[in-house]
């Protein structure tokens, strides 16, 4: 991850995660999406604040076009997404990936498919694909 970047909160990953999704979204873009999933709407000021915070951590840069500005990711989301799994696996596994695995298969509701597909990441990684 970049140097210095914080850490998201949940709300700014989810703005993190449409960015990603969409490359580039305006601000009614962002919120359009975000509210789709909502039952509780959330308002373009509250987005434009967030999306502000995150240009100014470093996450989003922006591009102007008119009148409207564009925010587009500074990190892709496997980067981003690699570096949130490590930090979790450091500060609560102590670095086990072992541990980190297990704790993962102890939620029971994992399903035939994703076990087998799991797995199959597995015996990949093992052939060093």
């Amino acid at each position: 991850m970049k140097k210095g970047l914080p850490k998201l909160s949940d709300g700014n990953l989810e703005i993190m995660k449409i960015i990603w999704d969409m490359n580039e979204a305006s601000v009614l873009m962002v919120l359009n999406e975000i509210n789709k999933h909502r039952q509780k709407k959330i308002g373009r000021t509250s987005v434009l604040v967030q999306l502000t915070r995150l240009r100014e951590y470093g996450w989003l840069k922006t591009r102007k076009e008119g009148r409207t500005f564009y925010y587009s990711a500074t990190i892709n989301k496997k980067t981003a997404t690699q570096n949130i799994v490590y930090d979790i696996k450091e500060r609560v596994f102590g670095g086990s990936h072992s541990d980190m695995i297990r704790h993962l298969f102890d939620d029971k509701n994992i399903s035939k498919s994703e076990l087998d597909e799991i797995k199959t990441m597995i015996n990949d990684y093992d052939r060093g694909k």
